[in-house]
């Protein structure tokens, strides 16, 4: 196994099913959907910025802002999306030492239960944040601060969906499996 997988397992569903199940397909695709258009929406933003910089010596105060804010969302959003991929980095000596399928299971059992408990954590600590935040906006945009932050929550929300997900699913094939083309 390498220090990270590079894509969506391309292998047959899961005996359950539930990587293929239709409530997972729709969240799948509404956080590739939305992470995409918040990318596409801060390049449009940031070339619109240089635009109106250099050709028309003028300034849009409020397109710093609202990338990075975008950046937050498109990082959390993201971050689901690599959970539910499996293209999170890790170093994980273990990985290539564990060659039974009890063991892998509970390896990757334990890696979810840890990861389920620190978004846990990064979600109560972002709502005590958010709600001192909640009258508060943005400077040049008057963005309310409290939806530029509720990234945290929803990131971390999506990325203990699809743990929970790839739990239940199973791990993937070992590396040293042929049946476990998928990974990389």
């Amino acid at each position: 196994r390498t220090l990270a997988m590079s894509s969506a397992p391309s292998g047959p569903p899961a005996e359950n099913g539930i990587l293929n199940s239709a409530p997972v397909r729709f969240v799948r695709l509404v956080s590739e959907i939305s992470l995409a258009a918040i990318v596409a929406a801060y390049a449009i933003i940031i070339c619109t910025q240089v635009f109106y910089r250099y050709a028309l010596n003028s300034s849009l105060v409020w397109s710093e802002e609202v990338v990075r804010f975008a950046l937050l969302w498109g990082v959390m959003i993201g971050a689901g999306v690599a959970t539910d991929r499996l293209a999170h980095i890790a170093l994980d000596p273990l990985a290539n030492t564990i060659t039974s399928p009890r063991g892998r299971y509970l390896h990757a059992f334990v890696i979810g239960i840890l990861t389920i408990i620190f978004c846990v954590v990064v979600i109560y600590a972002s709502w005590g944040y958010i709600s001192r935040l909640w009258n508060i906006t943005s400077p040049a945009a008057h963005i309310p601060m409290r939806y530029v932050f509720a990234a945290l929550p929803v990131g971390c929300g999506l990325m203990i969906f699809f743990t929970i997900v790839h739990l239940i699913a199973g791990p993937p094939k070992h590396p040293h499996d042929p049946a476990s083309e998928h990974l990389s």
